[in-house]
């Protein structure tokens, strides 16, 4: 029942984000790479203005390979000055980083999401090929390669370490992944734990846009999950990509909180929504720091506005699902239930 109501959900979902007009949309058909419409800009401490790449010429690239790499994914109608690049970004170069952000932004723009979905796996293969002359060319060492990507651009991190086998990624951070045709059993066609050593999930949409199964080793539900506080009418499209987000401003507050985004263990969402799981000592820091080791899924709430990190606090953490999504509430309660 859970899951027949979430294929409606996601179903509605892509009503709404893709619209009807796909007259400019299209979708990529060859697998060659470099793609034009596929490019990668450099960010140092030094070079914040970015510096677009080549695969041809990495080798004339002033690149400090003793610095961890962090790759920055946009999501649907996104680009490389938009989430979760500008939340991000600013931070990574303060503590001296190299960064990577990917820019696809003709090919995953408004409205043409099946198209978006279509050519996530190309955008995905040309990423690989980058990444893999970085690291046979030894530019970068695999445990210094974080790939973080948003939305639609959490599952083109998942595709990149199903094209690099020979390069097992260490880590992908997905902020929010997409639901709308990623709602599928095979684990090829979308994120999941097997494509890195590590992935660790940031849920903030889970009715619309993003999903709600597990697809981490561990899964953090902030605010359930459901709605993020004030980003405005639960009915109305625009909140609902605010929520999906903020994903990226949590990510970026736990870089340097002095509290942090504590979650405290639970089975499944069921059991955290009828209240059975409780806050104990099995609990999991969100974010930046988070312990690889961490496995299962995690709750907690966060503060009404910056800075939303708690700690351990969850005196007052909410289960209440009603009336803080557009779904009806009598689906709420089949999905509570099923």
């Amino acid at each position: 029942m859970m899951n027949n109501i979430l294929v409606l959900i996601g179903f509605s979902s892509v009503m709404l984000v893709a619209g009807l007009d796909d007259m400019n949309c299209f979708s990529l058909q060859s697998e060659f790479c470099p793609n034009a419409n596929i490019s990668f800009w450099l960010y140092t401490k030094e070079n914040q203005d970015g510096t677009k790449l080549s695969v041809f010429e990495l080798n004339r690239l002033e690149f400090n390979h003793h610095k961890p790499l962090k790759v920055l994914i946009h999501g649907f109608n996104g680009h490389r000055d938009f989430s979760p690049n500008i939340q991000l970004r600013p931070l990574f170069l303060t503590q001296d980083y190299n960064l990577i952000s990917l820019d696809y932004p003709k090919l995953a723009y408004e409205p043409c999401y099946t198209e978006a979905v279509h050519n996530a796996k190309y955008v995905a293969r040309c990423t690989a090929q980058l990444l893999r002359v970085l690291l046979e060319s030894g530019l970068v060492k695999i445990e210094d390669l974080h790939l973080i990507g948003l939305g639609l651009g959490a599952h083109v991190a998942g595709f990149i370490g199903q094209f690099l086998p020979e390069h097992k990624l260490e880590h992908i951070t997905a902020l929010d992944p997409a639901k709308p045709f990623y709602m599928v059993k095979d684990p090829a066609l979308k994120l999941d734990p097997t494509d890195a050593k590590f992935v660790d999930v940031v849920h903030t949409d889970v009715t619309m846009l993003g999903l709600l199964d597990a697809v981490g080793h561990v899964d953090f539900y902030l605010n359930m999950g459901v709605s993020q506080p004030n980003c405005g009418p639960v009915n109305k499209m625009e909140t609902h990509f605010c929520y999906h987000n903020r994903a990226a401003d949590y990510y970026a507050e736990s870089i340097s909180s002095p509290y942090g985004f504590y979650g405290f263990y639970c089975p499944n969402f069921k059991s955290f929504a009828k209240g059975i799981c409780v806050p104990d000592k099995n609990v999991e820091l969100m974010g930046f720091h988070v312990d690889p080791k961490a496995r299962g899924r995690y709750f907690l709430d966060t503060n009404n506005g910056p800075p939303y990190a708690k700690g351990e606090n969850f005196s007052s953490i909410s289960r209440q699902l009603k009336g803080r999504t557009f779904v009806n509430d009598d689906i709420i309660d089949k999905m509570i239930e099923s």
